[in-house]
């Protein structure tokens, strides 16, 4: 009995051990295969293995995905106090998804193709604005070890926007295909694409815009104002925002009328923008008071806040874009970035 023993405990301690290195060998197949197709993945763009690509990645399923995320986050960020009706802010998405969707399209199969991205020359708003965010320049970094459950695996992979200098992590999703491919499905996280764009090009239009700054504030430079919230229409739906300024008035020419915007930073982490004018009447130079009205609309959240929750004097913010000269001459900075 002893002697069957002595052989039967080895036999199950192999049985064991083989057991445990079969199972960890075919975990460790599980987890390194949606890897593996993520270098493949990547070395399809980088080769311009169009089919590949393709065959592993929903790229019309990602469009969709990458267009929802980057145009809220445009509406979000660029929408200014002007009434919108919801009907009008859904015509403008759509308008805008449609030609993003298309664009994008356009741009991936080009680049597939050549190795490049070209627009034309009568581009788009949205072919546009993917031409000035770099686009092309954009390249696979690395990525993170991919997590299986139940049959789906997800991966953060970090990319590099070489012209506007910033990185940023799309989370995807993938769905396995064969034996030893899986297909990415879904990708989230594109609107850190845009915050990233949206910082880059901010950058450049500030650079460009400093030496015009300077100038301005040597005509008219804003000391200091204050806020008052009072009510605004009939009905009580608005209020309006009283602004006392006080600026260092000094030119040797007439000025026309002195043009700029009202800074609203919301909660949300959105800024609202409202351009105003001031006329310009007293030619005397030197410190003067002027005052500017923005009617509150309940409709728009930055707005909204400050309605509800009042006005931290952090939170706003007076920018003076342009001067306009009684001769026709204008000062004026650049909304964005020339050709």
């Amino acid at each position: 009995m002893k002697k069957i023993l002595t052989i039967v405990v080895p036999l199950i301690l192999v049985a064991l051990v083989a057991m445990g290195v079969c199972s960890w060998q075919a975990l460790q197949k599980v987890q390194t295969l949606p890897v593996n197709s993520l270098k493949t993945i990547r070395e399809a763009a980088e080769i311009h293995d169009a089919e590949t690509f393709y065959r592993m990645v929903d790229a019309d399923k990602i469009l969709e995905i990458a267009a929802e995320e980057i145009l809220t986050a445009k509406i979000n960020s660029e929408i200014n106090s002007t009434t919108y009706s919801t009907l009008e802010l859904s015509a403008e998405y759509e308008n805008l998804r449609e030609d993003f969707i298309n664009s994008a399209k356009i741009a991936l199969n080009e680049y597939l193709a050549t190795g490049k991205v070209n627009f034309p020359a009568d581009a788009t708003e949205m072919q546009e604005w993917l031409k000035k965010s770099g686009v092309g320049t954009c390249s696979i970094n690395n990525y993170s070890t991919p997590v299986v459950r139940d049959g789906v695996a997800t991966a953060g992979v970090n990319f590099h926007n070489a012209a506007m200098n910033f990185d940023f992590e799309i989370e995807v999703t993938m769905q396995r295909i064969n034996e030893n491919e899986w297909r990415i499905i879904d990708a989230r996280g594109f609107e850190g694409y845009f915050l990233g764009v949206k910082r880059g090009l901010q950058i450049k239009l500030n650079s460009l815009n400093a030496p015009i700054q300077d100038k301005i504030a040597e005509t008219f430079a804003v000391k200091k104002f204050s806020t008052e919230i009072t009510e605004g229409d009939e009905y009580g739906f608005s209020k309006t925002l009283k602004i006392t300024l006080d600026a260092d008035y000094f030119s040797e020419k007439p000025v026309e009328r002195i043009v700029g915007r009202v800074l609203l930073d919301g909660r949300d982490g959105n800024t609202g923008i409202t351009p105003f004018t001031i006329e310009v009447t007293d030619e005397e130079n030197g410190l003067q008071t002027f005052e500017i009205n923005k009617i509150l609309n309940p409709f728009v959240k930055q707005d909204s806040d400050v309605m509800k929750r009042g006005l931290s004097k952090r939170a706003i913010h007076i920018e003076i874009t342009e001067i306009d000269y009684l001769d026709g001459t204008i000062l004026k900075e650049f909304e964005r970035l020339p050709e």
